[in-house]
């Protein structure tokens, strides 16, 4: 009864607002988000938030990927579709306690890095290039909804700590409190590294390729102002995942990304426990979501190979 109450009402807004009408189909993911097919045939991201996500963040989105595009950015970026009135955002009236708004963005085309059953050495290196441009890119941007923290924020990864309690598995447990160590170990040493806009979150759900080119960089909802190493490592986290030899596939993102924007030696020092601590922080905020709703199914991607990963990590370092 909700879900076809909420496309009712998202169908309804969209034609009062944005005067379109078409087919809604949710997409995957932890948010609320729907594929909209207009009659037409064109496509679009409708996306829906709640006072948790504030208006200036919002902004602070639209602005970062207008700035991209000016500075030169060569992948394809979602485009915010302003409504009849100029809005970037429209109030929408789903019959719950929250305020939520409503956000349209043009599709983009491409295949999801994510659903590729294999991922060449050659396009692992195109994401290092690809993130090393857009950090090139948006090195004059700032804006002041990005000075915050978040959930996903890897340089405050340790808010996440006393999660560990949730864990019923000791040996998990074990093993997450290794990962929160790794991490603090460098937590201070970043305050002097370079710090700007990053996009925090190039996992492969975000990156769209064709071929062995990334073509495509999508969902900017935890872009903050961060140290760029942590961008770097949680794109690495990622990369790494799946992979027979998880350091091969680091390396390699490794190099493309330094033939385009060098690194310090003190960035390349922390990376690793930085990888740990993206580890520990999607792992944490899991172990949460599992009380509140076990049987979600946006919710637990990745997490078996996270383990394997954090777990190979330890044994390594």
């Amino acid at each position: 009864m909700f879900k076809a109450t909420t496309e009712k009402t998202i169908r309804l807004c969209l034609h009062d607002n944005y005067g379109l009408r078409g087919r809604l189909e949710r997409l995957a993911g932890e948010n609320l988000n729907y594929l909209l097919t207009t009659e037409e045939g064109a496509r679009y991201v409708v996306k829906i938030v709640d006072e948790h996500m504030p208006p200036a963040v919002v902004e602070m989105e639209f602005a970062a990927m207008e700035y991209a595009v000016s500075a030169g950015f060569p992948v394809k970026l979602p485009k915010i579709i302003q409504d009849k009135y100029g809005n970037i955002e429209t109030g929408i009236n789903i019959h719950t306690n929250n305020e939520y708004r409503l956000r349209l963005i043009n599709f983009l085309h491409g295949n999801v890095l994510e659903y590729l059953p294999d991922i060449s050495m050659k396009l692992i290196e195109n994401v290092g290039i690809s993130l090393a441009r857009y950090h090139l890119a948006m090195q004059g941007f700032d804006h002041p909804a990005a000075h915050r923290n978040h959930r996903w924020n890897l340089a405050e990864a340790g808010q996440h700590r006393d999660k560990i309690t949730l864990l019923r598995d000791t040996g998990k447990a074990a093993l997450m409190t290794w990962g929160f160590d790794a991490w603090a170990q460098v937590r201070n040493s970043l305050d002097s590294m370079p710090w700007q806009f990053i996009h925090g979150d190039m996992n492969r759900e975000n990156i769209l390729v064709e071929g062995d080119q990334v073509t495509g960089l999508v969902d900017f909802g935890d872009a903050c102002f961060n140290p760029v190493v942590c961008d770097l490592a949680i794109c690495l986290s990622y990369m790494m995942m799946d992979k027979d030899n998880p350091l091969e596939a680091m390396g390699v993102a490794l190099d493309g990304y330094l033939g385009v924007r060098a690194l310090s030696r003190a960035e390349r020092d922390v990376i690793l426990p930085l990888v740990c601590g993206r580890l520990v922080t999607s792992l944490t905020v899991s172990a949460e979501r599992r009380g509140i709703d076990p049987d979600n199914p946006n919710w637990f991607g990745g997490e078996d190979s996270a383990w394997a990963l954090l777990q190979t990590l330890k044994e390594l370092l």
